[in-house]
């Protein structure tokens, strides 16, 4: 088992074991719906009542670097290279992705994703709030089209809501650019 397999079944065993109920997120959310990019860490959004109890839990599991900000939580095995993310969310919006999200089997391990939509909102929202974040415009241009997404009927409103006109223009042009490219292939 490869070190990226071996701590997700890890954190999943954890999860599940103290009853944590969690949604996967960032890029390995991103490979399952067909932009496959290299990612060092693993990203989970969860409502988290109780930090102290979710330092413990991971401590215990041999997660003792830690770092808790107010909107994520950061963990890692000192003897290992992937790092292990907890954003924490408000219930109401977690439980609305919760409806939507899908469930799938990542690394060998049963896990809910969120749909795409609500994958694409995320990264719009992230992209916004720290624009120097390339891999979110990456992510989003790219699960646009390997997904077929309607840029005009379900991009531009989600970036609407979640991000900024410009910030839409930016990404469609980019996913225009990168289909005539496919195109001359």
């Amino acid at each position: 088992m490869n070190p990226m397999q071996s701590i997700f079944t890890s954190i999943i065993n954890v999860l599940n074991e103290n009853k944590i109920e969690h949604v996967l997120v960032g890029g390995l959310a991103v490979n399952y719906y067909g932009f496959s990019r290299v990612t060092q860490d693993m990203d989970f959004m969860m409502v988290v009542p109780d930090t102290n109890k979710i330092v413990a839990i991971m401590k215990n599991a041999g997660f003792t670097s830690y770092s808790v900000q107010p909107l994520v939580m950061f963990f890692k095995n000192p003897n290992d290279p992937i790092r292990v993310d907890f954003l924490r969310i408000d219930p109401e919006t977690f439980s609305q992705i919760m409806q939507s999200a899908i469930s799938t089997e990542i690394l060998g391990c049963p896990i809910k994703i969120p749909s795409l939509s609500n994958l694409l909102a995320m990264k719009l929202h992230s992209l916004n709030q720290s624009p120097v974040r390339g891999k979110d415009f990456e992510d989003i241009v790219w699960l646009s089209i390997f997904n077929k997404v309607d840029e005009k009927n379900i991009l531009h409103p989600l970036a609407k809501k979640y991000a900024t006109e410009a910030l839409y223009q930016q990404i469609y042009e980019k996913i225009n650019h990168e289909k005539s490219k496919l195109i001359d292939l």
